[in-house]
């Protein structure tokens, strides 16, 4: 019961800080204009944009056009990937700092994942009138998210949906849909098969029926190889979904 207490405790300063900051969510600097910018300028500069060359299939950066030699090698099964930015650099580290006590810096993130899905997927328009599109997080074992107090999927969610809705779009958010059943080993130094070993089986759908005939937006914070991504949507179209969509804050680039 105690730590249910503090867990909401804990909720309601984040989402409190989520509209109200006064400073850069990056290094701490004065930002007068905050929400508008969540970062100062030289935070900003040192964002690396996933522009220009992407991958059709997993969204991630290309060193030509065409299909990664990622995906080549080994289609994921979501239908589309995108991420807004490349995990690299500063990037790479921001987003680290989420996964390791700083979830503050999730909105800024989640807004520009937002931008990115508006911009790319063609088909969103339908979700103007009607239908809603389903966000589901990635999901942590609870052992590991009570560890860390959040699960930085949720906190990516929790701001895509709110800009979401602020555009217009039809959008429902579901936590409990996915569920880690058990735990899997730190991925940093596997290969892509090795990744794959590690997460089948790991994931389950809880609420299957809510899956039925939907077109879900998977939400994480990175992709590499997109082990994880793949293995998620298997059993989200497994439960019937109609279309998944691998969304992340950052990818990691072609590897050549």
């Amino acid at each position: 019961m105690k730590l249910d207490f503090l867990q909401k405790i804990r909720e309601k300063i984040r989402n409190f800080f989520k509209e109200h900051g006064f400073a850069c969510d990056g290094c701490g600097a004065e930002i007068f204009d905050y929400p508008v910018h969540r970062l100062c300028e030289e935070c900003e500069g040192k964002m690396r944009k996933n522009d220009g060359r992407t991958c059709p299939k997993c969204g991630r950066k290309t060193a030509a056009e065409g299909v990664c030699l990622s995906c080549k090698s080994r289609l994921p099964r979501f239908t589309r990937g995108y991420s807004p930015l490349v995990y690299r650099g500063e990037t790479a580290a921001f987003i680290n700092r989420i996964k390791n006590g700083t979830p503050a810096l999730a909105p800024y993130f989640a807004e520009r994942m937002a931008e990115r899905l508006q911009e790319e997927h063609q088909d969103l328009e339908r979700f103007l009138s009607g239908e809603s599109l389903l966000i589901v997080p990635v999901p942590l074992t609870e052992k590991r998210r009570l560890e860390r107090g959040y699960n930085q999927a949720e906190e990516l969610s929790e701001t895509l949906c709110k800009r979401l809705k602020e555009s217009g779009y039809g959008v429902e958010l579901d936590t409990e849909i996915l569920q880690k059943t058990r735990e899997t080993a730190q991925q940093k130094h596997m290969d892509r098969k090795a990744r794959q070993e590690n997460v089948a089986g790991a994931y389950h759908v809880h609420k299957r029926k809510a899956c039925h005939d939907r077109t879900i937006v998977l939400v994480d914070d990175i992709m590499t190889t997109g082990a994880t991504g793949s293995e998620c949507a298997a059993r989200l179209f497994g439960a019937g979904a109609k279309e998944v969509i691998f969304l992340v804050a950052a990818s990691l680039p072609e590897m050549r």
